[in-house]
């Protein structure tokens, strides 16, 4: 059995560098608690707020 979690967070403003930073920080941190990143996606106006899919084998 698996678990989900999303992660979503706004980047309508950021620049690459800002939004790499901002994505980094997010995979290291569930990275760490054994979630694997399953899927992505930028959406809504002008790519506005990142949304990331993780997974993780059910404890």
């Amino acid at each position: 059995m698996w678990e989900y979690t999303t992660v979503t967070f706004n980047s309508l403003f950021d620049a690459e560098k800002t939004l790499k930073r901002k994505s980094d920080r997010v995979f290291e941190q569930y990275g760490k608690d054994g979630w694997e990143l399953v899927n992505f996606q930028c959406v809504g106006a002008f790519g506005s707020m990142m949304v990331f899919v993780f997974k993780r084998e059910k404890k």
